[in-house]
């Protein structure tokens, strides 16, 4: 991973994944559940498009003897790391798919190496776009590859049944998030990204349209056409997604009942925050908090010192 990558997109294929460990249970052999290891050049937080940081260790730290598959997500805005590049010319040959997502796919390229998908007989019975319709480009190529994964491995009634599991968020998903002005946003004007970076880092408090359209030197209505044609959402789809990317962290992160993480978000109240992560992640935020917390000490990207304690005083 590198700063600027896709949380939604990592969020689909860690997804995929945990569905498959939960799906094939009993029928799987022991040790041969999926374990995600989120690395970076460096290690600690990386950011993603929306601000919001991952946890991550030195690739160093890790020693594969074999790497079932390798997905690099980053941003657009990538600088020249030797050290990274020559870390994946190591563990390339020892991994069966390598799939590059955003800057990811000039990484690879960079690194004088090709992406390799795992091949199974014939195609899935249910494709990606079935439960992510808002998947496209490399994103929905590695939502493919995950699910070719867990074919070859478990068979297609299984990979079917993750993709099925996984579809009733589809309907309910808000559309893709504006990103970044370091990836898709670069073609964004420069007036709708300095909007956009303003809305994103204010996200906690009430967010005004006429004011952004003032900021970019245009009337509301204009602003909120150009905002849509250019980044793809509309201005509050836009801080929606963030708040509830922001509270994704939290919940994760911090130790904070759901009433309080709703207000430092901006999304009101815990009923609130309940609702639209029903509607948009379809579960209850304390579910997303045990489940992720359990997913991240599995992979050994959490320890129980790594979160935070009640931060009291604080509304």
């Amino acid at each position: 991973m590198s700063d600027g990558f896709s949380l939604t997109q990592m969020g689909r294929l860690v997804e995929v994944f945990n569905t498959a460990n939960r799906l094939s249970g009993a029928s799987a052999p022991v040790g041969e559940d999926y374990a995600i290891h989120p690395v970076s050049s460096g290690g600690g937080a990386v950011r993603s498009s929306s601000g919001v940081p991952i946890w991550t260790r030195a690739v160093e730290d890790h020693h594969f003897i074999r790497v079932h598959a390798l997905f690099v997500i980053a941003g657009a805005a990538l600088g020249h790391d030797e050290h990274l590049l020559s870390w994946l010319s190591d563990v390339y040959p020892r991994t069966e798919t390598v799939q590059g997502l955003g800057g990811g796919a000039r990484l690879i390229v960079l690194a004088g190496l090709t992406q390799k998908a795992t091949a199974t007989d014939g195609p899935l019975e249910v494709q990606p776009s079935a439960f992510d319709s808002t998947a496209d480009g490399d994103g929905s190529t590695a939502l493919v590859n995950a699910l070719n994964i867990v074919k070859h491995d478990h068979g297609g009634e299984i990979a079917s049944a993750v993709a099925q599991a996984l579809s009733p968020m589809a309907s309910q998903k808000i559309a893709r998030p504006p990103l970044h002005e370091d990836e898709d946003g670069a073609q964004a004007s420069e007036s709708i990204r300095a909007a956009a970076h303003q809305m994103r880092v204010g996200s906690e408090a009430r967010v005004s349209i006429s004011a952004a359209a003032r900021a970019a030197a245009m009337s509301e209505r204009n602003f909120l056409r150009r905002f849509k044609k250019e980044l793809g959402v509309t201005p509050s789809e836009f801080v929606l997604r963030i708040r509830l990317e922001k509270a994704c962290y939290m919940l994760v992160e911090t130790d904070l009942p759901t009433d309080k993480i709703a207000r430092r978000t901006g999304l009101g109240s815990g009923d609130r925050l309940a609702k639209l992560f029903r509607q948009h992640l379809a579960m209850s935020p304390t579910g997303y908090r045990a489940s992720e917390r359990q997913r991240l000490a599995a992979s050994g990207s959490l320890k129980s010192h790594e979160i935070a304690a009640h931060e009291a005083g604080h509304e």
